[in-house]
């Protein structure tokens, strides 16, 4: 148990953090760490079981729920009993009471009177837009997840590094296949996959790291120099996001590759200022000279081999003053009671599909051993997203 001051000294930076808080991510996300810490720090040893049981009856709830049309069912104004749910879906009358008593007092839903219920922004979010595709996801690593024990007691490092041999894959039973292989083969699967990617994206902070604007000078003297090349950019949010710090890239080339299917899903009027490029990362980069280079949330979908062979792709286009930046979970090199558990549980997914998230030492080893040295690692004010800045050798 901790101790009486250290509780004190949590509960006044909880007081502290609930008078300061005005909503924004940065804010939400320190007094929701310090909320955390009281309780790991309260509870007995029964607590974290009793809360693990928990999470495995709210998630099989909210699967029955959603899967059933249940949550679908209930108006997105107004409120309906549970009695006109069960008529409505055909789904036993008990099973939608007890389930939704699991998630109502979650703060998913609400229920006004006895057995009759209305929807929050909690309980939309299950159903509609792309936060519902992370609930998809988490329902379908539930059996890989089970079958972990099994995976380690029959695979070791070997199996475990192999794209082909990933645990996901052999949870599914296509042990042979890769994680993308076994997302594509169902078209639900796959969309919950993509719509996850897009939402966790649009979560983590692309500005208010490293300093955009500080480039300026430098590019502005060498604008046949394109300004910034995104290695693997997807639909170009990124590059977007960029120009408010860099106005149209400074007056030099902003460069967007990513696969054919992808940037063929992207309309020129939605990306203005910035250039389309077909591109694998397993190739060497065409684009010589850029001031940046930059991968964001590419390297943790690969052990450091494979990584390795990336980055010394773009090395080779780099000039000396050419700048790499890796945007990327960095995991703290310990971990302390309330942290933010994101990292950590990002890290254990990874495993599962074949890659990992890394301390700042892991990211230093690969870059060495793609002929590049660490300048700096810029953190974000919120979460362990961070930008790891790197150069050529310059020994």
């Amino acid at each position: 148990m901790a101790t009486h001051a250290t509780l004190l000294e949590t509960a006044k930076a909880i007081s502290a953090l609930t008078q300061d808080f005005n909503g924004d991510m940065p804010s939400r996300m320190a007094l929701l760490s310090q909320i955390d810490k009281l309780r790991f720090l309260v509870e007995g040893p029964m607590g974290p079981i009793l809360r693990q049981f928990g999470t495995l009856n709210m998630t099989a709830a909210l699967s029955i729920l959603t899967s059933s049309g249940v949550l679908q069912a209930v108006p997105r104004s107004g409120t309906i009993s549970a009695r006109q749910l069960a008529e409505t879906t055909d789904v036993d009358e008990s099973a939608i009471t007890r389930s939704m008593r699991i998630i109502c007092i979650q703060g998913i839903a609400e229920e006004p009177t006895p057995d009759t219920y209305a929807h929050n922004e909690k309980s939309l979010a299950h159903i509609e837009g792309y936060n519902r595709h992370i609930f998809g996801m988490t329902l379908d690593f539930m059996t890989p997840c089970q079958k972990l024990p099994e995976y380690f007691r029959t695979h070791g490092t070997k199996e475990l590094h192999d794209v082909k041999t990933s645990p996901y894959a052999y949870g599914h039973g296509r042990e042979g296949a890769t994680f993308y292989e076994v997302i594509s083969e169902k078209p639900e699967r796959f969309e919950a996959f993509n719509g996850t990617l897009v939402q966790m994206d649009s979560e983590m902070p692309v500005l208010g790291m490293f300093p955009f604007d500080s480039m300026k000078t430098q590019v502005q003297a060498e604008t046949h120099r394109p300004f910034i090349v995104d290695v693997g950019g997807g639909v170009g949010r990124i590059l977007t996001s960029i120009q408010q710090e860099a106005p149209a890239g400074f007056g030099a080339p902003m460069i967007l590759q990513d696969r054919p299917d992808v940037l063929a899903s992207i309309k020129d009027e939605d990306i203005p200022n910035i250039t389309k490029m077909e591109h694998d990362f397993f190739q060497p980069q065409p684009v010589k000279g850029a001031h940046i280079y930059h991968l964001r949330r590419i390297l943790h979908d690969f052990y450091d081999d494979v990584c390795v062979q990336i980055v010394r792709n773009i090395a080779s286009a780099m000039a000396p003053d050419s700048r790499l930046l890796i945007g990327d979970f960095v995991i703290p090199e310990k971990t302390h009671v309330g942290d933010d558990s994101m990292v950590y549980w990002m890290d254990f997914t990874m495993m599962m599909i074949g890659g990992r998230e890394r301390r700042a030492e892991q990211f230093r080893a690969i870059l060495e051993g793609a002929g590049l040295e660490m300048v700096k690692i810029w953190p974000s004010r919120h979460g362990p997203q961070a930008i790891v800045e790197a150069r050529l050798k310059t020994t």
